[in-house]
Formats: structure tokens, C-alpha cells, sequence
């Protein structure tokens, strides 16, 4: 029996996918085409609570919705190591209760499977069946927190 796949959305990778300043709009159009597409998947959103202060005046009343609804979880405040090693936590306890783990983000997490974003005509494509994990070594390497475009 394959386990249900949970997908942890980075809203800070998505919000700003291939953009000059992130959209709120854009972050709720892909998690609507996630859902239609992997229907059977289980998306959190997980953010750092500074996307907030990158977002318009307008999104950032429409960010502080999507918190207190839990459409939308921020890293608390104080993290140790930051926000993607509370990725990381996440996405370790979702896999200790037998969920298959999928990421997508432009982070560069070590041994987490990492999905690729695209956009296909209008909606977004996630490659969940694709997704890969970033060896220790590989980001050691990189010298970022960062994935470098074309890299797995």
C-alpha cells in the first residue's frame, strides 16, 4: 500500500515564484491547482512570518487572515536555525507518522525529497512523482540555503 503524501508549500518559493515581489494571489492560485492535481494530498502551507513584510499593504491584511485561519503556518518566532531547519522539523514528524513527504521550495534541505514548480499554460504542475532529495553533500557544497536553478 503506498502512504498518503503530504506536501509542506513553501509560501515563501510559491508567493514569489519567478517574480519581482510576491503575490498572495499567486500563493492561493497554486495551492488551488495543487489540490486539483494531487487530490489525494495533504498540503500545509509553511511560511516564514517575514513573507509578511514583503507583500503589499493590501496581502499582508489578507497574509494575517490566512494565519489565523491556518491556511497558512509561520515558523515561530526564535526558531533555531530559521525557518528551514522548522522545514525540516515539519517534515521529519509528518514522515515519523508513515507519510510519504514531499517539499516544494527553492531551499536547499538536505535528505528532504524536493518537488519541482512549474507552470503549465494558466496553472501550476507539481512533479510530486518526481521528487528528489538533496544529498548532505550537495548543500554543504553550495555554500547556500539557496537550490541553484537546474540542480538537484
Amino acid at each position: 500500500m503506498t502512504p498518503a503524501t503530504t506536501v509542506l508549500l513553501d509560501a515563501d518559493t510559491v508567493a514569489g515564484w519567478r517574480r519581482t515581489a510576491p503575490s498572495l494571489d499567486q500563493l492561493h492560485q497554486a495551492i488551488d491547482d495543487l489540490a486539483h492535481e494531487h487530490p489525494d494530498a495533504t498540503v500545509a502551507v509553511v511560511a516564514d512570518p517575514s513573507l509578511k513584510w514583503a507583500l503589499s499593504a493590501a496581502d499582508q491584511e489578507r497574509f494575517e487572515d490566512d494565519i489565523v485561519s491556518r491556511t497558512v503556518v509561520c515558523a515561530p518566532a526564535g526558531t533555531r536555525d530559521g525557518h528551514d531547519a522548522w522545514i525540516a522539523a515539519v517534515a521529519r514528524a509528518a514522515g515519523d507518522d508513515g507519510r510519504r513527504v514531499v517539499v516544494v521550495t527553492d531551499r536547499a534541505l538536505a535528505d528532504l525529497p524536493i518537488a519541482r514548480l512549474r507552470r503549465v499554460g494558466e496553472r501550476f504542475s507539481f512533479d510530486l512523482a518526481g521528487a528528489a532529495p538533496i544529498s548532505r553533500e550537495a548543500v554543504r557544497d553550495s555554500g547556500s540555503s539557496r537550490r541553484r536553478r537546474g540542480r538537484r
